[in-house]
């Protein structure tokens, strides 16, 4: 299935999240909605490092791998406005 990352970020906005890092002795951090998780990553090198943010839904966790953070990353970023002369 492809990812939205803009339709994910709103659909999990108060979902219970957790960000992994895959650095030794790095424990999950926990954030309530999966915007400030992703917040978390970018601001702590989650374009630079492995990571899987999980988010925690009644029936069954969700999982997004490196690449798929990358790209939630990707969608906080604002967009670019145009140079004034």
């Amino acid at each position: 299935m492809a990812l939205d990352p803009i339709k994910v970020l709103n659909d999990y906005a108060m979902a219970d999240c957790s960000v992994q890092f895959w650095v030794p002795g790095a424990a999950p951090v926990q954030f309530r909605g999966l915007k400030a998780a992703v917040k978390y990553a970018k601001d702590n090198g989650g374009r630079w490092n492995e990571v899987e943010i999980t988010v925690h839904l009644p029936q069954e966790d969700i999982v997004y791998a490196t690449d798929k953070v990358h790209r939630l990353i990707d969608a906080l970023r604002p967009p670019r406005r145009p140079k004034k002369d």
